[in-house]
């Protein structure tokens, strides 16, 4: 993705999402439902490795 808008518009969603699921799932207060609190920090984590990912993500420059 060379374009730093679009870049920037998957990054920061990804990013608070998983920031999201995964404040979600580590103060999950509900007995009962440590599946559910797999699965939101689960999807946190990919979220938020997603996120950093693209952020991370460098273009080569044409020369």
């Amino acid at each position: 993705m060379s374009n730093p808008v679009a870049r920037g518009l998957v990054m920061v969603p990804a990013v608070l999402l998983g920031g999201v699921f995964m404040a979600t799932g580590l103060f999950w207060s509900q007995e009962g439902d440590m599946g559910r609190r797999g699965l939101a920090v689960g999807l946190g984590l990919l979220l938020l490795g997603a996120g950093l990912l693209v952020g991370l993500l460098n273009p080569r420059p044409d020369a």
